[in-house]
C-alpha cells in the first residue's frame, strides 16, 4: 500500500467515525468560508450515507 493509499484510509477512518454531531461542532467552529463549505459538504455525504442505509437504495 502506498503512501498516498494510507493517507486515504486514515481520512476515511476518521470521517467514518466521526458523529453528525462532531461535523456539526467543526463547522460551527470553522473560520473561512472554505473550512464551512468543506464541513458543510461532509456533514452533507455523512447524512446521505446515512439515507441510503435507511432507504436500502444507493443514492450515489
Amino acid at each position: 500500500m502506498s503512501n498516498t493509499e494510507k493517507i486515504n484510509r486514515e481520512l476515511y477512518l476518521k470521517f467514518e467515525y466521526c458523529s453528525f454531531r462532531e461535523l456539526e461542532e467543526l463547522l460551527l467552529a470553522a473560520h473561512s468560508h472554505e473550512e464551512k463549505a468543506f464541513y458543510r459538504a461532509l456533514l452533507n455525504l455523512k447524512l446521505q450515507i446515512a439515507q441510503e442505509r435507511v432507504v436500502g437504495e444507493q443514492l450515489l
